[in-house]
């Protein structure tokens, strides 16, 4: 035997010990079973650039094949709501176009505009950043205007605090077959079509909703809809959690009752979480350099987004390594896996542009730009639908629903009446259940899938410099589609539901959860009883009535907080709704997820499939777009070596690890010309 493979048993043999003297989870029980299969091949000198070291696999449909849902359900929308109980009329959803001047628009522009407008050229406003969200169903105001909804009787509705601390306790309950990018996918995709403008006071300054001690105020100001947390609340110390109302209709002149809330983002799957929402951002993000976007040098030259012009006062960092990153969206140093997702897109952009210009060294950088995005909000916009979608909704919904990608061909679907505007129930609601999806460590790997080392989410929020040390990029990348996200139920770690941005705030965590449920009345969001209606299911008259949807246990707890079924708030019912066969979500919040993905899609004219504009992809260049996987993208932009066919799935049979150079490639020889 070669001294090489001394060397390598001796290995084999070290790590098998150490597995057995601790507990391990998983993950690391694989990296044991992956070890031996890898070294059972004739590795080279440097096994992990050994392409044959893997049996190459060419699809992944067979993983994705889970639970069947023999019965799946059309989205309220679907043959435009004609069977659907509570939907509102198209003029009604449409309500808030009036609030909105009415922008000038290029027909024959073959690019989306920076800020949305003009996506459609009938309703221009339609999707555009700084606009209000739309709704499916009538808001529900006490005063018919913009006052939180009160209980059947008159009173108050349950504190939002007891809702979560009875209801939605901290449980280590995870995914059995997700790994942690579905939800730092979800939070992409939140990031990218939906942001909460907070309102001022009648200054111009931000309201005060707590007081500096951390006390209750006795006037609350009219700009707050803040939390008490009760004296006997032994998990935060605080008794106010600040919340700020959102800016509405009403606060910009606009007199349409109820009133609706104003959206700071385009609401298309337009990737303007990188790009920007609106010329000036989009502009000050440039080289104006071969197409590409400006970035920062890290270790060993890699590209990591630009910095802020004031590092140490957006972010939490050190102040021997100042980094905080600007991007599209203001929030992308919350936490280190929305910094890395938006990372990877910087450098796949860049990446786009090289090739592009290589190809066509005639194009100016202008073109290299528009062309570069326009294709990567295309691969995108593919694994959104091809990928995504199926693993939150459902195989069975999705495809029932049309939310699949073709496999050849145009899709010639388009519709211009229908408004892709983001809708409050989703973004106040509906897609804030993820948040059960969220682990609280993270996990920091290496290229064997072996955690080298562990940070708790509360200790890292807006601590962007860390994603820059050493390889901390390539290991949480490793991390994130490897570590188990937590399962989808109603328990939540208390990284997010006592210890949100604990760091930021002098006296301590947020709740995350508490201000779910207060943002869904903050919107206006009716009771859980009306998304019934609005989803297929019959009005519950009594509490018992929701036992087909919810377990008799958590239908008891309901029963304890509220004092009549009507009171129930629509987040804190479809939280424990039992899931959908296939899906992550209940019914009625697929019902709503379901409804705007569907949006997404066919009321965007620049979506990737369709030929509805005058830049619209060839035949050739679709069919390449086709080829694009998360996986193919998480390659293209790190140091990664070896992957899973789908990062959205953890490790096991069918999903094994393949080197990065197994996965097709985009052939860009259909763009030259």
């Amino acid at each position: 035997m070669s001294r090489f493979f001394v060397i390598l048993f001796s290995i084999i043999i070290v790590e098998t010990l150490s597995h057995q003297s601790q507990n391990i989870n998983d993950d690391e029980k694989y990296d044991t079973k992956f070890i031996f299969d890898f070294f059972k091949k004739k590795p080279s000198n440097h096994p992990l650039n050994n392409t044959n070291a893997f049996i190459c696999k060419n699809s992944h449909d067979s993983i994705l094949l889970k639970e069947k849902d023999l019965n799946p359900q059309r989205h309220p929308g679907f043959e435009n709501g004609m069977h659907t109980i509570n939907m509102l009329s198209q003029k009604e959803i449409d309500l808030s176009d009036q609030c909105f001047s009415r922008p000038q628009c290029n027909s024959n522009a073959p690019f989306r505009t920076a800020d949305g407008s003009c996506n459609n050229l009938q309703f221009p406003t339609w999707g555009k950043s700084d606009v209000a969200v739309t709704r499916i169903i009538q808001a529900d105001y006490s005063d018919g205007i913009n006052q939180p909804r009160k209980t059947v009787s008159g009173e108050e509705l349950p504190n939002s605090r007891i809702i979560r601390t009875t209801i939605f306790p901290d449980k280590d309950q995870p995914s059995p077959d997700h790994t942690v990018y579905v939800t730092q996918y979800g939070q992409v995709i939140a990031h990218d079509t939906e942001l909460a403008v907070e309102k001022k006071t009648s200054t111009g300054k931000e309201p005060q909703c707590c007081n500096p001690d951390g006390s209750f105020p006795e006037d609350l100001p009219a700009e707050c809809i803040s939390v008490f947390v009760p004296e006997n609340d032994s998990e935060m110390n605080k008794r106010c959690i600040p919340i700020t109302r959102v800016k509405d209709t009403l606060d910009i002149g606009c007199n349409i009752k109820p009133v609706r809330q104003i959206i700071g983002v385009t609401s298309f799957l337009d990737l303007s979480l990188l790009y920007g929402s609106n010329d000036e951002t989009a502009q000050s993000l440039r080289t104006f350099n071969g197409g590409k976007l400006k970035f920062q040098l890290g270790p060993n030259d890699k590209i990591f987004l630009s910095n802020v012009e004031n590092p140490m006062k957006s972010c939490n960092g050190q102040v021997e390594k100042p980094i905080c990153y600007t991007a599209g969206d203001t929030r992308v140093n919350q936490q280190p896996g929305i910094a890395v997702s938006t990372i990877t897109l910087l450098r796949l952009h860049n990446f786009l542009c090289e090739e592009l210009n290589t190809i066509n060294p005639q194009w100016d950088d202008e073109r290299l730009y528009q062309e570069s995005r326009k294709m990567l909000i295309g691969m995108y916009q593919h694994v959104t639908y091809n990928e995504f979608v199926p693993i939150i909704l459902g195989s069975d919904f999705a495809k029932l629903n049309e939310l699949l990608p073709l496999k050849k061909g145009y899709d010639n679907r388009y519709d211009q009446f229908l408004n892709p505007t983001t809708f409050s129930s989703f973004t106040a609601t509906a897609f804030r259940a993820p948040h059960s999806y969220i682990q609280g460590t993270i996990n920091l790997m290496n290229e064997f899938r072996k955690t080298t080392s562990s940070l708790q989410l509360s200790d890292v929020f807006f601590k962007s410099d860390l994603v820059q040390e050493n390889d901390n990029f390539d290991s949480i990348t490793r991390g994130m589609i490897t570590q188990h996200a937590q399962g989808q139920d109603q328990f939540f770690t208390s990284q997010i539901s006592n210890l949100l941005f604990k760091k930021t705030n002098p006296l301590g965590g947020l709740d995350l959860i508490s201000i779910d449920i207060s943002r869904g009345r903050d919107y206006g969001e009716p009771s859980y009883n009306q998304f019934r209606l609005l989803c297929g299911l019959p009005l519950a008259k009594t509490f018992d009535d929701l036992l087909d949807q919810i377990d008799q246990e958590n239908v008891s707890i309901l029963a304890s907080l509220y004092k009549d079924v009507n009171d129930i708030d629509f987040y804190v019912a479809g939280m424990v709704e039992r899931l959908k066969p296939g899906a992550i979500l209940g019914h009625t919040f697929q019902c709503v997820v379901g409804e705007m993905f569907y949006r997404w899609k066919f009321g965007d004219r620049y979506y990737y499939e369709f030929k509805n504009s005058t830049g619209a992809f060839t035949l050739n260049q679709l069919d390449q777009i086709r080829k694009t996987t998360f996986a193919q993208i998480l390659c293209l932009t790190s140091d990664i070596q070896m992957i899973q066919s789908n990062p959205f799935f953890n490790l096991r049979e069918g999903n094994q690890l393949v080197t990065c150079n197994c996965l097709r490639k985009i052939n860009f020889s259909a763009w030259k010309e």
